[in-house]
C-alpha cells in the first residue's frame, strides 16, 4: 500500500468514526488543543464551568452572514477558528462572535478581549494554520451536535517551529436563525 493510500484510507477511517467517538466522550482523551497549544487561555479557569448565557439573553441575536446549511456554517466557523496568526487573532475572535450565536458568541468575545493583551502570542510570532477534514451529525448526541475534524499546524519562534501537525476534535452545536444557521457552540475535544 502506498503511503498515499495509507493517509486516505486514515482519514476515511477518522471521518467515519469521529462520530463514535465524540458520541461515547473518548475524544476528551487527547488534549493538543492548538490555542493551548499556542499560549492563549483556555475558555475557562481549571475547576470551573464555563459559563453560559442565560435564556433568551444574548442567543436571540441574528448572526452576521447566516450560513445556509448547518454544516456550511460549521465549516465557516471552523476555518476562521483555526487559521491565525498573533496580528489576525483578535480580529478573528471578534468575526466568529459576529457570525455565532448564544455560548459560541460569548466565548469569543471574552477570547478577543484576551488575544489583544497576551503577550505570549506576540512574543512568539504564534501562527496556527489548518483545514476543515469532516463534518458529520453526532450520532446519538443532542440535535444539532456536529463532530468536526481539522488538521492543523502550530508555528512561530524556535519554541514552536518544531510542532507537528495533527488532526482535532471539536463538538459543534447550530442553531436555526433568522436567514439560515449559525453555530451556538464550540468545544473543542483534542
Amino acid at each position: 500500500m502506498t503511503a498515499r493510500a495509507r493517509v486516505v484510507l486514515s482519514l476515511a477511517l477518522l471521518a467515519g468514526i469521529a462520530p463514535l467517538l465524540c458520541g461515547c466522550g473518548l475524544a476528551g482523551a487527547i488534549n493538543h488543543n492548538a490555542r493551548r497549544a499556542a499560549g492563549a487561555p483556555p475558555q475557562a479557569n481549571p475547576g470551573e464551568p464555563q459559563g453560559t448565557l442565560p435564556a433568551g439573553a444574548e442567543a436571540e441575536q441574528t448572526p452576521r452572514r447566516p450560513a445556509s446549511t448547518p454544516e456550511q456554517a460549521i465549516t465557516q466557523f471552523a476555518a476562521l477558528y483555526i487559521n491565525w496568526t498573533y496580528h489576525t487573532l483578535s480580529a478573528h475572535e471578534r468575526q466568529l462572535a459576529a457570525i455565532a450565536v448564544g455560548d459560541a458568541r460569548l466565548a469569543e468575545r471574552q477570547a478577543a478581549a484576551t488575544a489583544q493583551r497576551d503577550t505570549t502570542l506576540q512574543q512568539g510570532h504564534i501562527y496556527n494554520q489548518g483545514s476543515v477534514i469532516a463534518v458529520s451529525r453526532v450520532i446519538g448526541g443532542s440535535p444539532g451536535q456536529y463532530a468536526v475534524i481539522t488538521r492543523e499546524q502550530t508555528g512561530g519562534d524556535e519554541e514552536y517551529a518544531g510542532l507537528q501537525a495533527a488532526f482535532h476534535i471539536t463538538l459543534a452545536t447550530v442553531a436555526a436563525v433568522r436567514g439560515g444557521w449559525a453555530v451556538e457552540q464550540w468545544q473543542p475535544q483534542s
